[in-house]
């Protein structure tokens, strides 16, 4: 509860947090009253001198419910406001930490992400919208109480006795209930992983539906049936929490009718009175056990999402967007030494390195090598998606740091080989017309697609040509180096010659710089320089004078 009402003042600040509990306080205040006034009218009533009164009560009773409709309307926009509130900042926050994280922290958290902007968030703004009757009956419930303590004391001390063991039963019985939940919360996020396999693989599962299947008969249907149970569980225990407070309090109603009104000699006006507020403490009461299942949930959530913003959190200047950008004319060259990268450094895995490389203004380099030897991790590497674990580098003989690591960064445009391909240039504010067009002619995507402002016409195109557009809107970053993951792979036979024989001189005539991984040896003397990557070793070869392994 703590942690969801640091986030409310966060959002109120103290002024609006005070706003709230006093208009929750009105609320609560203007029912009470109206709870008392009514067992006044009605002990007149029953005494024979309600008639004389009539009108005083009538202006009492427009007053109550003209401030209650005030008062609980002004909350109830108010919390509405601030549940939408609430809903769409948690949603912007989770993804500004996405945005702020790096490669290696979110690519297993993507499940996570997914259940706290879907589940969490949604339950609370569910309990943000419960904050109002929850206040409300609190304060109808302590009210009562106290004007029930005015009407009889001893009587008063019974109900304390009574509610007091309600409230151990749903506390024990809350924590095994809590528990529950929890689980059925893990279940959550085990769900959304299971559906990305099915959305992700779905065309392995088109292929081979027993794959398909089996996913769902063993893990959808398990993760779904043990969140079912948990949930199931949790809610009917809160329910019969709820019912065993009914069972008390009926039973007290019952007990001062028959019994304590009697023994304790009580005026019948006073039994009355008490009863009748005793009702509308129950009608509280349940309001407030009602309400505390979402508040349980509401505090997993809560724990879940700022463990995920821990979790996602780098403290480092690596993370910023660069400062500037380096023209293609400023680049002279790019040196990495002893660079080294290992997945886990607790296990002795595979690893890449130590590796020396350097890229010179202009040049075209190819690196090749066989599935697994760490040709991909070792550019990613060197382009800072992946973190070294040992090593340095320099920009035009500068040695770069955490300082000026998002500036290292930047120098970099790339393609990669799963790569993504957005309908608009986003991050170009004014993208260059003209040269789109040029390169739309140059890939021979003319009339297939076209450039309206920043967003392309369309992206339904074959693999090839998307990876084409992709490509261009690459080259529309002007940035200095042009990095290829396996990019003429996707390629006909008659684009891929082209691209070797007549783009990648074209962009070296426009003074791009390329790294480009590749395995159509048939074109590697098209590059200036070429490496082969072996078991995580990067050796330099003599351009021609090579055999494939």
């Amino acid at each position: 509860m703590k942690r969801i009402f640091t986030l409310l003042m966060a959002m109120l600040g103290k002024r609006g947090f005070v706003k709230y509990i006093v208009l929750g306080m009105l609320s609560g205040c203007s029912s009470f009253l109206f709870i008392n006034f009514v067992t006044k009218a009605v002990a007149l009533i029953i005494a024979g001198d309600f008639w004389a009164k009539r009108l005083e009560f009538t202006a009492i009773f427009a007053g109550i419910i003209l401030l209650f409709v005030i008062a609980r309307r002004a909350l109830s926009v108010g919390i509405i406001r601030l549940s939408q509130k609430l809903f769409w900042n948690l949603r912007r926050q989770i993804l500004v930490s996405v945005l702020n994280t790096n490669y290696r922290q979110l690519s297993d958290k993507k499940a996570d992400i997914q259940a706290a902007i879907t589940h969490d968030v949604g339950t609370l703004t569910t309990v943000s919208l419960s904050v109002i009757d929850f206040f409300t009956a609190s304060i109808l419930a302590i009210a009562s109480l106290a004007y029930l303590a005015s009407i009889s004391f001893p009587l008063f001390l019974i109900t304390l006795v009574v509610a007091s063991a309600g409230s151990l039963v749903y506390h024990y019985s809350g924590l095994s209930n809590s528990n529950k939940l929890k689980k059925a919360r893990l279940m959550e996020r085990e769900f959304f992983q299971h559906m990305h396999t099915i959305l992700d693989g779905f065309k392995e599962m088109y292929m081979e539906p027993r794959k398909g299947k089996a996913v769902y008969d063993e893990k959808i249907k398990v993760v779904s049936s043990t969140a079912y149970d948990n949930m199931v569980s949790a809610f009917t225990g809160y329910l019969n929490n709820q019912i065993i407070g009914q069972i008390l309090f009926y039973t007290l109603i019952s007990a001062i009718l028959l019994f304590f009104g009697f023994a304790l000699d009580i005026r019948s006006e006073d039994i009355v009175s008490f009863v009748f507020t005793l009702l509308f403490l129950l009608g509280a009461l349940q309001t407030v056990l009602s309400t505390m299942p979402i508040l349980a949930r509401s505090k997993i959530s809560s724990d879940r999402l700022i463990d995920l913003s821990d979790e996602l959190k780098v403290n480092s200047s690596r993370n910023r967007m660069a400062k500037r950008y380096m023209t293609k004319d400023e680049f002279v060259s790019i040196e990495a030494k002893d660079l080294w990268f290992r997945y886990n450094q607790e296990n002795q895995d595979f690893s890449i390195g130590p590796a020396h490389f350097d890229v010179r203004k202009g040049e075209v380099i190819f690196i090749y090598g066989g599935n697994g030897s760490g040709k991909t991790t070792f550019v990613q590497a060197l382009m800072g998606l992946q973190i070294p674990t040992a090593g340095e580098f320099s920009l035009n003989g500068t040695r770069i740091y955490d300082a000026n690591y998002p500036e290292y960064r930047a120098v970099f445009a790339v393609v990669f080989s799963d790569f993504y391909l957005f309908s608009e240039l986003y991050g170009i504010k004014s993208p260059d017309q003209k040269k789109f067009n040029d390169y739309l002619q140059l890939f021979e995507l003319e009339g297939k697609v076209s450039l309206e402002g920043n967003c392309f016409s369309t992206t339904a195109l074959s693999m090839g040509q998307r990876k084409r557009l992709a490509l261009i809107a690459a080259l529309l970053e002007e940035k200095p180096v042009l990095v290829l993951d396996e990019w003429a792979a996707d390629q006909d036979p008659y684009f891929r010659k082209k691209f070797y024989t007549e783009i990648i001189p074209l962009l070296k005539q426009e003074g791009i710089t390329m790294i480009a991984i590749t395995h159509d040896d048939k074109y590697y003397h098209t590059a200036d320089r070429v490496y082969k990557m072996e078991y995580g070793k990067l050796t330099e070869k003599l351009v021609g004078e090579y055999t494939v392994g």
